[in-house]
């Protein structure tokens, strides 16, 4: 099969309704219904919502099922490079021709009505999902939470809900308090709701009275980082305890210390599930096989075509939000202080819908420059010059600007004699088409 079938056919679901997000469940249930339910044909399932970790814990979900020996279908997004990888089927991602077959027999059973791409990519997905055998299932939000395409599970084996931070505030409230009510909306009446670490601007705004209420009217258990449960860093390890055991753990493969808050949640939801029983060992061993791409990704040498010189490393970082310029103002701070440090050039590029100054904040002036660039095939994407004016005013550091992530490279190591370490970030858009291009 031609990737043109696929592309034409995916070009056909975005046409189906007039704008790309407008969460509501009809259309959804809908659709299920003219598909015979399928989603209520599913191995168990973990539902997975929140602002910033979401993708992170799901891979930790499935490398320790994995290790245990279990097989996992897995639905998340947005894709960084092709819309397969938003489809896992037991562990494997499906292949282009089961896709666009799929796509087919929906857009047939259809009949052109009302639905958005990521509602119909949902109902795919369950498709999907409900005709091959998996011991698990692992699911992640869209946007959102109670209005999400993927929140008709009705009875999941767990939920959890990660570090809640200020996004989509269109379409989830403008508080944090609003958005974490939102996402509370997948607890599901008898169902223990997992809840991830939080920042300390989230629980001055009270967003655990969103999730209490919302466990009290659901009678949804709680198990809160914090209190059922914690985490806490130590030289080469981390431990993990909650309320029946301990376990001291090596490292998540994932970079950066915020990521044993999202391990620690994915290991909390998989300790309440009857019926399955970590082993401490192969618990061990998972945290060497965690994989999820450009968070904190370092690229191999090379990339790009060669043009990254001996001594110079090239990071990739999807994140664009407040939370996700905390993480990586904390990981700066830890190359800062090696013994060997390399200055950090960042090269930015953003969504208009998002906010630069959140973002960069927390680590612009920990930071050597910064490159403004644009989203490439973005038509919402800041261009380097409208960017570049917003960033200006917060950064001691050079503000430059250049028209691809290729051209900022040559130009940082024609600029700065010192080997850096170049971190491309500020978008998931931006960061599959780096993935695209290395």
């Amino acid at each position: 099969m031609s990737n043109d079938r696929r592309s034409q056919l995916i070009e056909q679901l975005y046409g189906l309704h007039p704008k790309l997000i407008d969460l509501s469940l009809g259309r959804v249930e809908r659709f299920l219904a003219d598909l015979g339910n399928p989603h209520l044909s599913l191995p168990p399932v973990i539902h997975v919502a929140g602002t910033n970790g979401k993708g992170s814990t799901i891979a930790a979900l499935r490398a320790i099922l994995e290790t245990h020996g279990k097989t996992c279908h897995v639905a998340t997004s947005p894709h960084l490079v092709h819309i397969n990888e938003r489809i896992i089927l037991a562990g494997s991602e499906i292949e282009d021709e089961a896709l666009a077959d799929l796509i087919e027999e929906c857009l047939a059973s259809n009949k052109g009505q009302d639905i958005t791409f990521f509602e119909m990519m949902v109902c795919i997905t369950f498709l999907a999902f409900s005709r091959v055998p998996a011991d698990f299932c692992l699911l992640e939000t869209g946007l959102g939470g109670r209005l999400d395409a993927t929140n008709v599970i009705p009875k999941p084996a767990a939920t959890i809900i990660t570090t809640i931070s200020m996004d989509h505030q269109d379409f989830l409230g403008h508080t944090l308090k609003d958005i974490a009510a939102e996402k509370a909306g997948i607890m599901k009446p008898g169902v223990p709701c997992i809840i991830g670490w939080q920042t300390d601007e989230a629980k001055a705004a009270d967003i655990e009275d969103s999730f209490l209420s919302k466990s009290l009217s659901t009678d949804a258990p709680l198990h809160r980082y914090g209190a059922e449960w914690s985490v806490a860093p130590d030289t080469d390890h981390f431990r993990f305890r909650d309320t029946a055991v301990h376990y001291d753990l090596p490292y998540p493969s994932l970079v950066g210390t915020h990521q044993i808050y999202n391990t620690g949640a994915a290991i909390e939801a998989l300790r309440v599930i009857p019926d399955f029983e970590l082993d401490a060992q192969k618990l061990s061993t998972a945290m060497g096989q965690i994989h999820w791409p450009a968070r904190l990704q370092k690229l191999a040498h090379g990339a790009f075509n060669g043009i990254l010189k001996d001594g110079w490393e090239l990071w990739l970082d999807g994140g664009h939000n407040d939370s996700a310029g905390t993480v990586l103002a904390q990981q700066i701070d830890r190359w800062n202080a090696e013994k060997h440090a390399k200055p950090v050039h960042v090269i930015l590029g953003m969504l208009t819908r998002k906010n630069p100054v959140d973002f960069i904040k927390p680590y612009v002036s920990k930071i050597a420059s910064v490159t403004c660039i644009p989203v490439p095939s973005e038509e919402s994407g800041f261009q380097p010059p409208d960017l570049a004016k917003v960033i200006e005013p917060l950064s001691d550091a050079p503000v430059m600007q250049a028209e691809s992530v290729q051209h900022a490279i040559k130009s940082l190591q024609k600029s700065y004699d010192k080997n850096g370490r170049i971190l491309v970030t500020g978008s998931l858009y931006l960061a599959g088409h780096v993935l695209k291009t290395a």
